[in-house]
């Protein structure tokens, strides 16, 4: 109970802390292209760093000994082929959380921690973190203390703060508590929030592009409260700025 309230406590003084916007000046800020939108442009006219992502199945293929640790080498060799691009790595591994029996649990550990200090030995001067999915993000207060320990072994965390209705407030309550679990979680490393310009997967405007204004708004919370974004697309979706919500990526980019 102790442990709980403790928590707590970090996650209000974090939440006071990252909702001050008298910090966001101080802080660099930087958008990160992960799009995967058909036809896309090239971005970086626009000021943003593409970056890099890792999927667990470019790991293991077809699902093939899933959650096994693979040869070093071979690992380190998969990373440096997705390392094409100036941003950071994400390892996107989201069947490996930390919960469940503490077997489980420290398996799935060990192979998370592995993977992310070979990712880093293989991309000296990146920064290397999770996808927040499932690893270091609505961490189970039981498993808080794993998570710690993993957060030890990456340089930043990404958690991922996709859309699922229009209501502000309650978006902005989720980005706020996200960030605060991360720096409780890390202490002193860099958060970028994963953004996806469309409404999620079964929500009531599913894959509907926000409208320029409510993109706006998210870009401009990230800003006072993380110290990045990563604008993420699923490949299946053709370029679409038709709602002004890339416009509006562009005027906030410029300030």
């Amino acid at each position: 109970m102790r442990d709980k309230f403790l928590i707590a406590g970090i996650l209000a003084i974090a939440v006071a802390c990252f909702a001050d916007k008298s910090l966001a000046g101080s802080r660099p800020f930087t958008v990160y292209d992960n799009l995967f939108y058909q036809g896309k442009p090239d971005t970086t006219k626009a000021g943003l760093v593409v970056s890099n992502i890792l999927y667990e199945e470019a790991i293991w293929p077809h699902k093939v000994n899933y959650g096994k640790l693979p040869k070093q080498s071979a690992f380190e060799a998969t990373v440096i082929k997705s390392i094409t691009n100036l941003g950071p790595l994400v390892l996107d591994i989201e069947h490996l959380p930390l919960t469940g029996d503490a077997k489980t649990v420290q398996q799935h550990l060990h192979t998370l921690e592995k993977l992310a200090d070979w990712a880093r030995e293989a991309a000296p001067g990146r920064e290397v973190g999770f996808f927040g999915t499932h690893t270091l993000q609505k961490v189970d207060p039981a498993d808080v203390a794993d998570a710690h320990r993993l957060a030890r072994h990456v340089d930043a965390l990404f958690p991922e703060l996709y859309t699922h209705g229009s209501d502000q407030d309650n978006w902005k309550k989720d980005a706020l508590a996200a960030v605060a679990e991360a720096h409780a979680l890390a202490p002193g490393k860099p958060v970028y929030l994963y953004l996806w310009p469309q409404y999620v997967t079964g929500s009531k405007h599913q894959f509907e592009y926000f409208s320029s204004a409510y993109w706006q708004f998210e870009l401009s919370t990230s800003r006072d409260i993380a110290n990045g974004v990563v604008l993420w697309s699923p490949s299946r979706f053709a370029w679409d700025d038709s709602s002004g919500w890339w416009e509006a990526t562009e005027k906030f980019i410029r300030g």
